[in-house]
């Protein structure tokens, strides 16, 4: 009976699960999928930065010195700040003194998809917001943006591949086994849980290992070693 819930809690997911071919940008898989291409990485973070950026990093080096900056990027399908901007770019300052800031080299930028302020960031940022929470055709083919217009069909071809497919299943069902291992696991703790509580109910009334053992129908065994942990507790 448990083997069947779990089976058909899987199937029921499995019917919930999107296709390949109607994920969008500001979905996991088809977000990393594209970004494992490095003419799209590039063209977000240019759109994004308003620069033309080297994806070419230099190897580790010990002076701090030569470090390079650490930008983060959130892109988000609500105002998590609730300014109606796009865009909301972070620097280290000193809460005392706001003049004072914290050269670490480090931004945080958090991109919001339901901004009401365009005249805070270019259009073309724009047009890749919307197009990362609708990566349609038609969104694709009503931006002027050529690079966005590039990166669509770069994501067509992601999403048309029968590899990518076959490797979007498999993270699926990983998926679902991990909820699936994580529900028998509480169902497991859930028992033992009961377990004990009956076997200290029955301490209290004197009864022996070997009594609780046939009353509660468990191994005698595992008995002694629940009423070893009771007692210990009971010291702590």
């Amino acid at each position: 009976l448990q083997v069947l819930y779990l089976y058909k809690r899987g199937e029921l997911l499995m019917n919930q699960r999107k296709l390949l071919k109607e994920l969008n940008l500001l979905d996991k898989f088809l977000f990393d999928e594209a970004m494992d291409d490095p003419e799209n990485a590039k063209t977000m973070l240019d759109i994004i930065l308003s620069q033309n950026t080297n994806l070419k990093h230099p190897p580790g080096v010990v002076d701090f010195n030569l470090l390079n900056e650490v930008l983060i990027v959130l892109i988000m399908p609500f105002d998590l700040f609730g300014y109606g901007l796009y865009r909301y770019t972070f620097q280290m300052k000193c809460q005392e003194i706001p003049e004072l800031k914290l050269d670490d080299g480090a931004t945080r930028i958090f991109l919001n998809t339901k901004g009401k302020h365009p005249e805070s960031v270019s259009p073309e940022l724009i047009e890749l917001l919307k197009y990362m929470e609708h990566s349609t055709d038609e969104v694709s083919e009503a931006c002027e943006s050529k690079r966005i217009q590039e990166m669509h069909r770069r994501v067509c071809q992601i999403r048309a591949s029968e590899k990518t497919e076959v490797k979007y299943m498999q993270s699926w069902e990983e998926r679902i086994m991990i909820k699936q291992e994580g529900i028998a696991e509480g169902r497991i703790e859930g028992e033992k849980a009961l377990l004990k509580s009956l076997i200290e109910k029955k301490m209290a009334k004197k009864y022996s290992a070997e009594q609780i053992s046939a009353m509660l129908e468990v191994d005698v065994s595992e008995v002694e070693n629940i009423m070893k942990e009771i007692q210990n507790e009971k010291y702590l």
